[in-house]
């Protein structure tokens, strides 16, 4: 009984989430039309900002169904500054699809609202497709070894598409989120790389370098979040929907980036490669032990500082 009734709990909330992307879609549809044909700045800009309305709208929306009816507490220790109008690039883990939207609860109203790599596919999803692009998602291919090795070129799309997008950016306050493992972090995934870590994927280190590289001399700060569902080493959507997870803890921290890392040719320079991905490495190591100590019920570890965040 009661697992039937945490289901019906999720159903309620796909469907609070899919009415609220309808509601949103009535005015994206427009505004995303006048930036797609309108060929004046001065027209394409005002249409840019009524998108990003919509979509910080849409953003509370959802994620007024997903912890209204699953109830899970969201803890957190964050060093967010408040600063609406900056440009921030923000290195984060990635467990579960709900992380997306916890960033966005997370930062939101104090950071401009979240860009996102993500993947080519999403670019045909009904209305989520259509924002994505009208807000300037870079959308990212993900190239196999095999589609590589067959074709070098393919090595360096999608780092071209990083620094065009990043040309955009530039104009307009931002805040970059790049989830470096590439994927969502399970188990099988692990194993299927030989991951080193216990709870996270290996990093991929070009995508964060590029961003930084081409951002470096306007941004305000560089952020590193960390998410951790508690006692649930498999974290679901659905799961979190019905009520079945209890509590995920988000830190949020400023770090600060070595200056020699922050400018350098990552594909050309073997030195700088090298440091970027030790870097980055050490980050992610230290990561993983928080992350695992939170999400595995047999282990004993020091919890982060924890305050509630009313959702």
């Amino acid at each position: 009984m009661k697992r039937a009734l945490q289901n019906i709990r999720g159903a309620i909330a796909i469907a609070g989430m899919v009415l609220v992307t309808l509601i949103g879609f009535i005015p994206l549809l427009p505004t995303s039309l006048v930036k797609l044909l309108a060929p004046w700045p001065a027209v394409k800009k005002p249409a840019t900002h009524a998108v990003l309305w919509v979509a910080r709208w849409w953003a509370r929306g959802i994620n007024a169904c997903i912890l209204g009816m699953g109830r899970t507490r969201v803890s957190y220790d964050q060093q967010v500054p408040d600063d609406p109008h900056g440009r921030y690039v923000v290195i984060s883990n990635h467990q579960c699809w709900a992380d997306v939207m916890l960033l966005c609860h997370v930062i939101e109203p104090q950071l401009p609202f979240p860009r996102y790599f993500i993947k080519e596919q999403l670019r045909w999803l009904p209305v989520v497709g259509m924002a994505c692009w009208a807000l300037d998602f870079p959308f990212m291919k993900r190239h196999s070894r095999a589609e590589i090795e067959k074709n070098p070129a393919l090595r360096t799309r999608d780092m071209e598409t990083v620094r065009r997008s990043c040309e955009t950016f530039r104009d307009w306050p931002v805040t970059i989120v790049n989830y470096a493992e590439g994927t969502r972090s399970n188990a099988a995934k692990r194993r299927a790389v030989n991951s080193p870590y216990e709870a996270l994927m290996p990093p991929k280190a070009g995508g964060t370098a590029f961003t930084l590289n081409a951002m470096h001399d306007v941004l305000d700060g560089v952020l590193d979040m960390t998410v951790a569902y508690v006692n649930t080493p498999e974290p679901k959507f659905w799961d979190m929907l019905c009520g079945r997870i209890d509590e995920v803890v988000i830190r949020v921290r400023r770090l600060d980036i070595p200056s020699d890392l922050l400018e350098g040719d990552y594909m050309g320079d073997a030195d700088y490669r090298n440091r970027f991905k030790r870097w980055l490495e050490q980050l992610w190591a230290e990561k993983d032990i928080e992350v695992a100590a939170l999400q595995d019920p047999r282990r004993s570890a020091t919890r982060f500082s924890q305050v509630d965040k009313a959702s």
